[in-house]
Protein backbone atom coordinates (compact mmCIF):
# COMPACT_ATOMS: atom_id res chain seq x y z
CA UNK A 1 0.00 0.00 0.00
CA UNK A 2 2.81 2.37 0.84
CA UNK A 3 4.42 1.68 -2.57
CA UNK A 4 1.19 2.62 -4.30
CA UNK A 5 0.94 5.89 -2.41
CA UNK A 6 4.58 6.69 -3.17
CA UNK A 7 4.10 5.99 -6.87
CA UNK A 8 0.99 8.15 -7.03
CA UNK A 9 2.75 10.97 -5.22
CA UNK A 10 5.77 10.87 -7.54
CA UNK A 11 3.66 10.75 -10.72
CA UNK A 12 1.57 13.68 -9.52
CA UNK A 13 4.75 15.75 -9.11
CA UNK A 14 5.97 14.81 -12.59
CA UNK A 15 2.65 15.65 -14.26
CA UNK A 16 2.34 19.07 -12.63
CA UNK A 17 5.82 20.35 -13.42
CA UNK A 18 5.83 20.94 -17.16
CA UNK A 19 6.37 24.16 -19.09
CA UNK A 20 6.96 25.21 -22.67
CA UNK A 21 10.56 25.62 -23.64
CA UNK A 22 9.92 29.24 -24.74
CA UNK A 23 8.55 30.20 -21.31
CA UNK A 24 11.98 31.20 -20.05
CA UNK A 25 12.77 33.33 -23.14
CA UNK A 26 12.56 37.08 -22.63
CA UNK A 27 10.44 39.25 -24.90
CA UNK A 28 13.61 40.80 -26.35
CA UNK A 29 14.92 37.31 -27.20
CA UNK A 30 11.74 36.64 -29.17
CA UNK A 31 11.86 40.06 -30.84
CA UNK A 32 15.42 39.36 -31.95
CA UNK A 33 14.08 36.40 -33.90
CA UNK A 34 11.42 38.59 -35.51
CA UNK A 35 14.19 40.41 -37.41
CA UNK A 36 15.08 37.15 -39.15
CA UNK A 37 14.08 36.68 -42.78
CA UNK A 38 12.59 33.27 -41.95
CA UNK A 39 11.15 33.39 -38.43
CA UNK A 40 10.08 29.92 -37.23
CA UNK A 41 6.34 29.44 -36.79
CA UNK A 42 6.61 28.51 -33.09
CA UNK A 43 8.39 31.85 -32.44
CA UNK A 44 5.65 33.74 -34.33
CA UNK A 45 3.00 31.90 -32.32
CA UNK A 46 4.71 32.76 -29.02
CA UNK A 47 4.98 36.46 -29.97
CA UNK A 48 1.28 36.48 -30.87
CA UNK A 49 0.38 34.67 -27.64
CA UNK A 50 2.31 37.20 -25.53
CA UNK A 51 0.98 40.11 -27.64
CA UNK A 52 4.48 41.57 -28.01
CA UNK A 53 5.14 44.61 -30.21
CA UNK A 54 8.63 44.36 -31.72
CA UNK A 55 10.69 46.96 -33.58
CA UNK A 56 14.39 46.71 -34.41
CA UNK A 57 14.79 43.40 -32.60
CA UNK A 58 13.55 44.65 -29.20
CA UNK A 59 10.18 44.96 -27.50
CA UNK A 60 8.61 48.43 -27.71
CA UNK A 61 5.41 49.90 -26.31
CA UNK A 62 4.62 51.92 -29.48
CA UNK A 63 5.97 51.92 -33.01
CA UNK A 64 7.95 55.00 -34.04
CA UNK A 65 6.37 57.32 -36.57
CA UNK A 66 7.72 56.88 -40.06
CA UNK A 67 7.73 59.19 -43.04
CA UNK A 68 4.71 58.50 -45.18
CA UNK A 69 5.41 57.80 -48.82
CA UNK A 70 1.84 58.51 -49.85
CA UNK A 71 1.08 61.77 -51.61
CA UNK A 72 -2.22 63.15 -52.83
CA UNK A 73 -1.75 61.30 -56.13
CA UNK A 74 -0.67 57.94 -54.66
CA UNK A 75 2.62 56.46 -53.53
CA UNK A 76 5.66 58.64 -54.15
CA UNK A 77 9.20 57.44 -54.63
CA UNK A 78 12.45 59.37 -54.22
CA UNK A 79 14.01 60.66 -57.43
CA UNK A 80 17.01 58.67 -58.67
CA UNK A 81 20.44 60.22 -58.80
CA UNK A 82 20.65 61.97 -62.21
CA UNK A 83 24.23 60.79 -62.67
CA UNK A 84 22.99 57.18 -62.71
CA UNK A 85 20.56 57.73 -65.61
CA UNK A 86 22.17 57.01 -68.97
CA UNK A 87 21.67 59.60 -71.67
CA UNK A 88 19.66 58.42 -74.67
CA UNK A 89 21.60 58.60 -77.92
CA UNK A 90 19.42 58.90 -81.02
CA UNK A 91 19.90 56.28 -83.73
CA UNK A 92 20.49 58.23 -86.96
CA UNK A 93 19.99 55.12 -89.11
CA UNK A 94 16.44 54.65 -87.85
CA UNK A 95 13.26 55.99 -89.48
CA UNK A 96 11.86 57.12 -86.16
CA UNK A 97 13.35 59.56 -83.64
CA UNK A 98 13.10 60.10 -79.95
Amino acid sequence: MQKLISILFITSLINVSHAGYLDDWSNDDLCGWMESSSTPKHILDEVDKREILCYGGIEVSTLPESDSSEGENGTTFPSPDPSLIPEAIPDKMSEYSY
